[in-house]
């Protein structure tokens, strides 16, 4: 048995079967090995798309503010835990140590909460601070992007998930962000640790049970996060805290040219957001948007 602290760790799914299987059982053998509890939580799939090995379901999907909370009780109720993972389910990594590499990282730098980096399909995360910058030991960072967050029980302990959240919804990344901030709490990003996301996958694949497409959603999610933390008295620090977001790092090559600049992206600064490295970059980016909303408006037949 490992000395190590002990963990809980849940992938959430959603009408994945195949990415999200996959996943559980490239951690489910190292359990053992790196101390944790490993639950595969669907969150309400359909009978097609319901995997075989999940340990516990929901009837119906609650989204993302249910199934957190749930784990958030799960944890308070348990006293052997002192980390909490709540992941994604459409997540691609090697397992062997992985928990184990993460949890240590964490003693040692006295983290509340901490990251693996992530790679996407464009080759990074659509944040900057999410990205792999090969640096020997983790990033300390204001915010990580909840894909896979390793997370200290003291944070678990201080948070409450309003009951009135609106849902769908961005912002529990933030909010939890913002809580570590007031406590001088450490967060930070490993680059030691990476992890393959492919995002938003269940509405890619149009799967999700709300019936939304990928571009909705998004619109959706960013009305009720600005909702959610409007009602929290929280607004101005949450657009401070995501200008942070979008700017860190800001001149370093390994960054991404095109910077995010519109309100549903969750940026918010305006003019000179959106940067490129020369003209070419930049005629390339918008021929590759005006590709993709003529693509998403024939989609709707509205062209």
């Amino acid at each position: 048995m490992s000395k190590l602290p002990k963990t809980l760790y849940v992938i959430l799914t959603h009408n994945e079967k195949h990415l999200s299987t996959q996943y559980y059982e490239s951690l489910k053998y190292y359990q053992e090995q790196d101390n944790f509890d490993l639950i595969f939580l669907d969150n309400g799939s359909g009978q097609r798309y319901r995997p075989k090995q999940a340990t516990h379901r929901f009837p119906k999907n609650v989204y993302f503010n249910g199934a957190i909370a749930w784990a958030w009780k799960k944890m308070l109720e348990n006293d052997e835990y002192e980390y909490l993972v709540f992941s994604n389910n459409d997540v691609s990594f090697h397992g062997y140590r992985f928990v184990e590499t993460m949890v240590r990282q964490m003693q040692e730098g006295n983290f509340a909460m901490l990251s693996p980096s992530i790679i996407e399909l464009n080759g990074q995360n659509f944040w900057p601070i999410m990205h792999c910058w090969y640096k020997d030991k983790p990033r300390e960072t204001k915010w990580i992007d909840f894909i896979c967050p390793f997370i200290h029980r003291k944070v678990v302990e201080k948070i409450e998930w309003p009951t009135w959240w609106r849902s769908p919804s961005y912002g529990f990344d933030d909010y939890a962000a913002l809580i570590c901030g007031r406590e001088n709490w450490k967060v930070g990003v490993s680059d030691l640790c990476t992890m393959f996301h492919y995002g938003s996958h269940s509405y890619r694949q149009e799967r999700a049970d709300d019936g939304l497409d990928i571009m909705t959603m998004q619109y959706t999610h960013r009305k009720n996060f600005d909702w959610n933390f409007e009602q929290m008295g929280l607004y101005d620090e949450m657009k401070e805290l995501a200008n942070h977001k979008a700017l860190y790092g800001r001149h370093n090559s390994l960054k991404m040219g095109a910077m995010p600049s519109t309100p549903d992206e969750g940026y918010y600064t305006g003019e000179g957001a959106t940067w490129f490295r020369n003209e070419e970059e930049e005629r390339i980016n918008k021929k590759r948007e005006e590709i993709f909303n003529k693509n998403y408006l024939k989609s709707k037949g509205i062209q």
